[in-house]
Formats: structure tokens, C-alpha cells, sequence
């Protein structure tokens, strides 16, 4: 089964996806990360050399990629879910679980975090990274929602998306 973690930047898909993989001893895959191998480019450099357009479409190339007979937890990008019916497709093909601090705090962990890999992020001022990470949140929640499960902890820890895992019987 797959299991796919989508949300705002910074909200911690990929940390608490590591650790729940390594928790329940199953592969983990950061969408990103899979696409820089792919492409032998990095995300900046995707953007910088080819646009957001085509790199949203080698994120859905990879998405559409992996073995739907394995278990894997994938941290998508933060985009992933609202471009070429990929939210339809994950839906479809897996379980989704939106998680979903609050922005401050997102702004705060992406205030300390390099953001090299965060083209979209680059040079922001903290009052700058809150505007667009309100903004991004508005045209994103809608197809954020319509995740099979959305992460009720503000703060989640990876025992927390274990136990909401467990109470909507999956098993991964």
C-alpha cells in the first residue's frame, strides 16, 4: 500500500515519513528527492532551466511511477497534489494524509531550514514566508482536503500518525 503525506512546505512530510517508515520497517520515498535522481538536476535547477511547468510534470511522471504492489510512504512536494489530477491519482492508488500545522509554526521551521531545495522559497523575510505561505494554503486547501485523512495534531509526532493509521485500519 501506498501511503502518501502531502502539505504545506515545512510541515513535515518528510521528517515524520522517515520515522514511520522506519517504525513500521517499510521503504520511504521524498517525491522530490526521487526527482533529482531521475533527472540529474536539482530542483533549482529545474526551475531555473526548465519552469515550474515542466517540473510539475516530471513530478507527476515519477508519482505515476511507483510499484502500487509495494509499501511506501512518499513525502510529496508541497505542490504535488494540485497539479495534473495527482490528488485523483494518489486517491486512487493509495491513501493520503494531509498534514497540516499551523502556519506560523511552518514559517518558523522554514526560517531555520536551508531552503536551497526550496526554489519557490528563496530570500523570503519571515513576514514574506508568512504572506505566502497564507496564500499558498488558500489555493492549495482544496485539493489538501480531499486527503483520506487529515493529521487533527498540530504538531504531529510520528507515535500520532501511527495511532490515526491504526484507527482507520490500515496497515502498511
Amino acid at each position: 500500500m501506498l501511503l502518501f503525506l502531502i502539505g504545506l512546505p515545512g510541515s513535515g512530510k518528510t521528517t515524520l515519513g522517515k520515522e514511520l517508515a522506519t517504525l513500521l520497517g517499510i521503504h520511504f520515498l521524498d517525491l522530490d528527492h526521487e526527482i533529482v535522481s531521475r533527472y540529474k538536476l536539482s530542483i533549482e535547477d529545474i526551475f531555473k532551466k526548465k519552469g515550474e511547468s515542466a517540473f510539475r510534470e516530471m513530478e507527476r511522471d515519477t508519482l505515476r511511477s511507483l510499484s502500487l504492489d509495494a509499501s511506501i510512504i512518499v513525502a510529496t512536494g508541497g505542490g504535488a497534489a494540485c497539479f495534473h489530477n495527482n490528488m485523483e491519482w494518489m486517491n486512487t492508488h493509495g491513501t493520503t494524509l494531509y498534514i497540516n500545522p499551523p502556519i506560523e509554526e511552518l514559517s518558523s521551521r522554514l526560517a531555520l531550514s536551508k531552503s536551497s531545495h526550496r526554489p519557490m522559497l528563496k530570500g523570503f523575510s519571515k513576514e514574506d514566508m508568512l504572506k505566502f505561505l497564507e496564500q499558498k494554503k488558500a489555493d492549495r486547501e482544496l485539493y489538501y482536503l480531499q486527503a483520506k485523512l487529515k493529521m487533527p495534531s498540530a504538531s504531529p509526532k510520528v507515535g500520532d500518525l501511527k495511532k490515526l493509521l491504526e484507527s482507520e485500519g490500515i496497515n502498511l
